[in-house]
Formats: C-alpha cells, structure tokens, sequence
C-alpha cells in the first residue's frame, strides 16, 4: 500500500467525529473548516479560528464573509432539511470550497489529491464543488438546491 502525502492529526479525526454525533438533529447549518497545513507536514486539521467565525454563520448566506477567497477548504456541513413527507433530516454533506481567485497551483492539486481521503474520513455520501465563491444570490440559492437534492 502507498503512503499518503497527507494525514490527519489526532483533534481533527476527534473533532470530525464528535461533529458527526452531535449534529444528527441540529435546528441550524453547522459546518467544520478542514484545511491542509503547509509544507513540509502537509497535516489535515481543523482551522479553529474559522470555526469560531462560522459558528455565527446560521445561513449560507454568511459562508463568503468567513471563508478565504485564495485557499480553497473542505466544509463538513450538517444541513438540515425536512422532506416531503415532513420528515426532518440532517445529512452530512462535505463541500469542496475552491474559489476561482486560488492562483496557486500547488494548494489547487494538494486540496485535490486529499479530497477522496477527506471525504472517507468525514464518511459522507455526498460531495459538493463550490467555485463561485457564494457572492450572488444566485450562487447561494443553487449551493441550497445541490443540499437538498
């Protein structure tokens, strides 16, 4: 088996997990920021200051305003929605946040290559490319429709 480029620290795993059991019926948006550290670790952790930013943010509205516009992040989103049937659910979603303003080719392949190993471990069944950078509405609104589906 190949070693990985990437490994994820021991809070982050902790983190992911935790989130994972105590968002199962949450009333809000909740989204953990994972972020790969620089070279040379290359370490997938928790951005601590962003989640203390995003914990304000109750509707996606409010993703723009927190997230970086020149790195791209990986947002473990617990979305909860109710279905036709008028049954709440909280799936777990992970959004692959890449804006369009990342100029740096190698955070744009680093954030590609861990991809697969994030969304394992996040254990989530469905993932969502966000490059629009959530200015407009517009943006917003199919981010939401993408939730649902």
């Amino acid at each position: 088996m190949a070693s990985s480029l990437y490994h994820f620290n021991t809070n982050a795993k902790d983190t992911i997990k935790k989130f994972r059991i105590s968002t199962s019926r949450s009333e809000t948006v909740q989204i953990l920021p994972i972020k790969i550290e620089p070279k040379p670790s290359y370490q997938i952790t928790i951005d601590e200051e962003e989640l203390e930013e995003l914990k304000g943010v109750s509707e996606l509205e409010g993703l723009a305003e927190v997230l970086p516009d020149n790195a791209p992040r990986y947002l473990l989103t617990a979305y909860p929605v109710t279905t036709r049937d008028n049954i709440k659910q909280v799936p777990l979603v992970l959004i692959y946040w890449k804006p369009a303003t990342v100029v740096s080719q190698e955070w744009k392949m680093l954030y590609a290559g861990a991809l697969e190993e994030v969304r394992t471990e996040c254990g989530t069944y469905k993932l969502i490319e966000v490059s629009s950078g959530l200015e407009d509405d517009d943006d917003v609104e199919e981010l939401k429709q993408q939730l649902v589906k």
